[in-house]
């Protein structure tokens, strides 16, 4: 991304936001960005055989927090690339109710590969956190 193009989704994102009491918007934004991102780590990470179905909703509430935290604090810029990962993290928790307690392999496959869908959608929103540096 050039310097401009950079400086210009700053400047939309920054004028696009409220501010969170004494913080920018801008850093609204990039804080939420980074609890999302140790979220996402954790729940890539987690082993669903030995942290069971109790881990995976644990993960999968601290992502989704940290998802309405970026919503919140997102522009139009980064509209569609949040709304993408809201709705990976929505098929995530539908994949989970379908495990119904218990963990077979076809249910955990269809968890895993939800999993890697919020991971790939949540890159395309790290893109949006470029200015946080």
């Amino acid at each position: 991304m050039s310097l401009i193009a950079a400086a210009g989704l700053a400047t939309v994102l920054v004028v696009g936001c409220g501010s969170d009491d004494d913080k920018s918007a801008q850093e609204v934004y990039c804080e939420a960005g980074e609890s999302l991102e140790s979220s996402v780590t954790a729940l890539s990470n987690l082993d669903l055989l030995g942290e069971g179905t109790d881990g995976l909703e644990s993960a999968l509430g601290a992502v989704e927090s940290d998802v309405n935290d970026l919503s919140d604090a997102a522009t139009d810029a980064a509209a569609d690339d949040v709304d993408a990962l809201r709705q990976s993290v929505d098929d995530l928790g539908n994949a989970l109710s379908d495990l119904g307690g218990e963990i077979t392999s076809e249910n955990a496959d269809a968890v895993g590969t939800a999993v890697q869908a919020v991971g790939a959608a949540a890159d395309d929103v790290y893109a949006t956190l470029s200015d946080c540096g």
